[in-house]
């Protein structure tokens, strides 16, 4: 059984705002998720010219004269009245004072340490406007807190020290004093000995300065440094920048991280967290641990961060129910969130964007805008996860019952939304595109594989379904001994063993997906759209394991697979053990009979390139015939995010 809240059956029209005005505050544009009062289905997306596409055009989301107001994101500063909120409220300000201040609006507290100090369970703590250089507070589990913004203004936690002066000329440098942030390993790397470090290796120093809203390129040698780089001279305790830099009003690392919550219902909202330089034991800039459940981060934007911005649970305890809503992650250097052991954590609104920035680290064993393992209940909804030098969403080792709902995953240097060895997702209503050798959608030793309603493009093989060389009987049972190639921390000791977490490749529903234009060669030798592998190593799966009948004691459906639209020129559109198609009707054919044995697979599906574009939108041939698509079933998962019986090809909002 999965466990889920009661949801209202609606159907959610999902657009990204591609161009939208700045409003003065913030730096970031926003983004938007729209969903019409009336209920009707919007188009919110147009077509433009765009060299770099195959067919010199592209989609924009968000664009157009139906698209209407949202975000994706933070939207600061937030808005709301006073007057409702209850119980203790305490005030920070800059103007305020630690010693003096009694925390009144009138008489403020200079620092968040200070009125956390004087706090009790459940205080409300109102932060003004302003910057605040402070760092390394520990919300305890004997007194949760909410920490919000006064409304119409934005605190910013710096972490970094302000360093106008204090230079020494060197020639064409400047130097000036400086402790290095210490090098460690964490999150079982070792980045120490150069573990999933690039090049000169210089991703573990967890250093960072900047000049003015720019953010410097650490170094490893003193004669690379030219303006926009620094090094660092730990052996001299010296930070090293260009002369013309360092009379810029430069600021470099100081603090590692802003706040570590050990309390359940703990509250953040409104805030901007930046530039703080936690090494890799740190974990996150913002960390959550298993037992700060039902915590929220609200309206908050966190950037500049050295290696994780933001971590949950990691702990037998599990971290239960917590939640990003509208929250932007932006420039962290190694990766956006990460979550293990969580069951019901929420990212609703949630936008990344430009992580691992300098390239610094490889996109194995770990990298992502989120990077989750061992997790329940996981969603992802009215996303966008954009331009990562990393992998987008990858949920590894064991995540179960995961939804990926209405986002967009574009131009992500890695794999998009990669699924490894776990049972039971749900992406639906999303837009995925890949462009060169990065993947876009990659399925990998995972079971319960449900796609609906997607518009996937790009990449080596679009869509991939494949043998992971864990993929064997027993690999993912705790009860049995570790497989060759296997991690203890692949399984999940803490919950009970699900009978369908097996890791072994299984599409339960393949319905009504874009699936198109292939830019690289992927696993099944050349081209495809959809790549589906029978071996890894050792491991061999075949495909009526994969394309499968019912299995009732398990609570395994057949496999539904119908209404997909397919595009790859004159080139493979399905390529399986049982052959390469570059048409339908060939390979309903072939899976009617045995092993298979289902008939009627793709008897609502099309394929060629006259119903798409090169970026997945639907033609007007194929727009004429969206209610021939197959009608989505009735399903408590599924309806959720699109109705019963709707018949639409790819993205709802296309």
């Amino acid at each position: 059984m999965r466990s889920r809240k009661n949801l209202a059956i609606f159907v959610v029209v999902f657009a990204i705002i591609g161009v939208a005005a700045l409003v003065a505050t913030r730096a970031a544009t926003p983004f938007a998720m729209v969903e019409p009062e009336d209920g009707t289905l919007s188009l919110c997306a147009e077509k433009h010219t765009d060299t770099t596409a195959s067919q010199g055009e592209v989609v924009t989301f968000g664009a157009g004269p139906d698209c209407t107001t949202g975000t994706v994101g933070a939207s600061l500063p937030i808005s709301y009245n006073l007057a409702s909120l209850t119980g203790i409220v305490k005030y920070v300000a800059t103007t305020g004072s630690d010693t003096s201040g009694n925390g009144t609006k009138e008489a403020p507290y200079a620092t968040l340490t200070a009125a956390y100090r004087a706090a009790v369970a459940n205080t409300t703590i109102i932060v003004r406007g302003g910057t605040y250089r402070e760092g390394n507070i520990t919300v305890t589990n004997s007194k949760p807190v909410k920490i919000i913004a006064y409304p119409g203004e934005i605190p910013v936690f710096n972490g970094a020290q302000a360093a106008a002066t204090g230079w020494t000329t060197e020639g064409i440098l400047a130097y000036h004093a400086y402790t290095a942030q210490p090098v460690t390993d964490g999150s079982g790397i070792s980045f120490t000995t150069g573990q999933n470090l690039t090049g000169d290796k210089v991703g573990k120093y967890p250093d960072q300065a900047w000049v003015g809203i720019t953010q410097l390129r650490q170094v490893s040698t003193k004669a690379e440094v030219t303006t926009g780089k620094f090094w660092v001279d730990a052996s001299a305790n010296r930070l090293y920048l260009s002369l013309a830099d360092s009379r810029n009003s430069p600021e470099f690392s100081q603090k590692g991280i802003f706040m570590s919550i050990q309390a359940p219902n703990v509250t953040l909202e409104g805030i901007r967290v930046t530039r703080y330089s936690n090494t890799a034991s740190d974990y996150g800039v913002v960390k959550f641990n298993d037992t700060a459940d039902n915590s929220l981060l609200k309206n908050v934007e966190i950037s500049d961060t050295a290696f994780i911005a933001v971590t949950y649970g990691g702990g037998s305890n599990l971290n239960v129910g917590s939640a990003l809503r509208h929250v932007t992650i932006t420039d962290a250097n190694w990766m956006g969130v990460n979550a293990t052991y969580t069951d019901n954590l929420t990212l609703d609104g949630f936008k990344a964007t430009n992580l691992n920035q300098f390239n610094e680290f490889t996109h194995s064993p770990q990298t992502g805008a989120l990077k989750t393992s061992r997790t329940r209940y996981t969603k992802v909804l009215n996303s966008e996860i954009s331009k990562n030098k990393s992998h987008g969403l990858w949920f590894d080792q064991s995540n179960q019952d995961v939804d990926v709902a209405n986002t967009r995953i574009v131009d992500n240097d890695g794999t998009g939304l990669f699924f490894e060895i776990s049972d039971d997702l749900l992406l639906i209503n999303s837009y995925i595109r890949a462009s060169g050798s990065a993947r876009a959608v990659k399925l990998a030793g995972s079971s319960g594989l449900k796609l609906v309603n997607n518009t996937i493009i790009g990449g080596a093989d679009p869509v991939g379904v494949y043998v992971d060389n864990r993929s064997r009987p027993g690999c993912a049972d705790p009860a049995q001994a570790l497989c060759n190639n296997s991690y203890g921390s692949d399984r999940d000791t803490v919950r009970n063993h699900p009978a369908t977490m097996d890791w072994i490749p299984r599409i339960d529903i393949f319905l009504n997906n874009i699936i198109a234009s292939p830019s690289a060669v992927g696993y099944c030798g050349s081209t495809t759209a959809l790549c589906i592998t029978k071996t890894n190593e050792s491991a061999v799966v075949p495909l009526s394991t994969i394309i499968h009948k019912a299995d009732a004691a398990r609570g395994i459906p057949q496999t539904l697979m119908d209404g997909n639209v397919y595009a790859n020129g004159s080139g493979k559109i399905i390529s399986t053990e049982l052959g390469n198609y570059t048409a339908l009707a060939p390979f309903s054919s072939t899976m009617s009979s045995a092993p298979v044995g289902i008939a009627n697979l793709e008897s609502l599906g099309r394929a060629g390139n006259t119903w798409i574009t090169s970026d997945g939108h639907p033609t007007p041939a194929l727009q004429a015939i969206h209610g021939q698509a197959a009608a989505i079933p009735t399903n408590t998962d599924i309806n959720q995010y699109i109705s019963a019986g709707t018949r639409h090809y790819g993205i709802t909002s296309l």
